[in-house]
């Protein structure tokens, strides 16, 4: 059964030390040869505009960003993958090594769909985090 684009809302939740925070974006679901993406516009104070896209398939998870924001980060459980994120900062070299990725339901044919992923992050070659996130994708309700 091939699946027809759909609006949605996405929630993106952050666990770290104890506290969770939540952001919450509206994109839409494309379903495509295997695979599923998720569009959304991001916006921040510090760090401008970007268009999302995050795709997953049997093999991962990936999230691609571009505007005043750009940059790539790829999760395979149980390896090391390389990025990269540039912004007015500048471009820093990423290394994601991936803890556990959990995609559910596994099929991605019905919503809501959650994925959830550890993973410890260098940047430039030096540690810089370990995060734990969860992404929740519904069905947007027109009200």
């Amino acid at each position: 059964m091939a699946l027809e684009p759909k609006r949605v809302k996405i929630g993106l939740y952050s666990m770290q030390d104890g506290a969770t925070s939540v952001l919450e974006y509206r994109g839409t679901l494309y379903p495509k040869a295997g695979s599923f993406y998720v569009r959304y516009e991001e916006t921040d104070e510090d760090r401008g505009r970007c268009s999302v896209t995050m795709k997953w398939n049997a093999d991962g998870f990936a999230i691609l960003r571009h505007g005043e924001v750009r940059g790539e980060q790829s999760f395979r459980p149980g390896a090391r993958t390389a990025g990269w994120i540039q912004s007015g900062a500048g471009r820093f070299r990423l290394e994601i090594e991936t803890k556990k990725l959990r995609i559910l339901p596994a099929a991605a044919d019905r919503l809501p769909i959650e994925i959830r992923w550890q993973y410890e992050l260098w940047m430039n070659d030096q540690w810089a985090n370990r995060l734990n996130l969860r992404l929740l994708i519904e069905e947007e309700n027109e009200q």
